[in-house]
């Protein structure tokens, strides 16, 4: 008599394990596809190729002819920027995050260069900008402050005024001090491509300023100040929970979410401790990583929410709503590491306090 296989209980993340994508919009053709499959150093980011040829082939072409038009009705200019964030904010964002991280194309190949030369301006982003900031500075310095300009540790982190400095920091500051921290850490290669990028990225603005004054503030300033509070808001989100007595450490600076749509629309930027541990990791295998790591989680006392993301959380965080936030809360590991749900609120309130430095 055959005998029947173990039954296996469901990973506790089983709905990001087998989530369909929802990063682009539509498919390109076949022949196009084939073509940047032969070029790609890892064929399942075709998902990034396909959004960045939706905004190449819906966005670029807008913003084109609203400069071309030069003088339109106000109106118009608001829904070019409503259709954009509605669209695509979200999933540009994170296909440049993890392309930045990971190159999708051969080194050398200008391609890896388009997304944040070309495309970023028009989500608000000054061109090759990105990079310096996320990839350079905050993953290597982790949250931790001076040297991670963007880290939120000392901060009250439920403390709305606290996150308006903190935004208005990076929109009048990082100009000066993303250059100034690359030259601390004596990176002057990259000192010199972040400056040039910065006065290249000004000469532009500058220029088609002179071509429409209205299309530039539409197709390029608007963006930067709408995308400037939402970077900020989700970097502020995504480390909001910081365990003072351990704040250099991945496990304890960040924490995951599983379950959640988001995951669908951002290659599963929920799992962001194993992203902080492990920055190379290629987005799909984020999910596993988790479940591979799910003592070491619970041991740490990382933290883990579901079905929920980082905007409701740090809204949540921010208007007091903790009882209703530990609702999300899932415990995971050895029953000896689970909350109750009185002890998460409390840990939420001790990890919201400001770290010294």
């Amino acid at each position: 008599m055959a005998q029947l296989a173990p039954k296996t209980e469901p990973a506790i993340n089983e709905a990001d394990l087998t989530a369909d994508r929802w990063e682009y919009l539509f498919s390109l053709p076949e022949f196009v596809e084939s073509y940047f499959l032969e070029m790609l150093v890892d064929k399942r980011d075709i998902v990034m190729v396909r959004l960045m040829m939706n905004v190449t082939l819906v966005m670029l072409p807008m913003a084109v002819l609203l400069f071309l038009w030069g003088s339109f009705h106000p109106l118009i200019g608001l829904a070019y920027v409503v259709i954009n964030y509605a669209l695509f904010i979200q999933r540009y964002v994170l296909t440049l995050h993890f392309s930045s991280h990971r190159k999708l194309f051969a080194k050398g190949n200008i391609l890896n260069q388009y997304p944040a030369y070309v495309l970023s301006p028009l989500f608000g982003l000054p061109s090759g900008s990105y990079y310096f900031h996320h990839v350079v500075m905050h993953h290597i310095e982790n949250n931790v402050f001076p040297y991670d300009v963007s880290a939120t540790m000392h901060y009250q982190r439920d403390n709305f005024l606290h996150f308006l400095h903190y935004w208005l920091r990076y929109v009048i500051a990082i100009w000066v001090q993303l250059p100034y921290y690359l030259f601390r850490r004596s990176r002057y290669g990259l000192l010199v491509q972040c400056v040039t990028s910065q006065v290249l990225y000004f000469i532009m603005v500058a220029a088609l300023w002179r071509v429409s004054p209205q299309a530039t503030f539409w197709v390029l300033i608007a963006p930067f100040l709408a995308s400037s509070f939402l970077l900020m808001f989700g970097n502020w989100s995504q480390h909001i929970f910081v365990n003072p007595k351990n704040h250099e450490d991945s496990y304890n600076l960040t924490y995951n979410i599983i379950n959640t749509d988001m995951n669908k629309l951002t290659y599963n930027d929920g799992y962001h401790i194993g992203h902080h541990v492990s920055s190379r990791l290629h987005w799909s295998e984020l999910p596993q990583w988790f479940n591979r790591n799910i003592n070491k989680l619970a041991e740490k006392g990382s933290l883990t929410f579901c079905k929920v993301d980082y905007v409701a959380i740090g809204f949540m965080c921010m208007t007091g709503q903790l009882e209703k936030l530990a609702g999300y809360y899932v415990n995971i590991g050895p029953p000896s590491t689970h909350r109750t749900k009185a002890e998460v609120v409390e840990t939420m309130r001790a990890w919201f306090k400001p770290v010294p430095y």
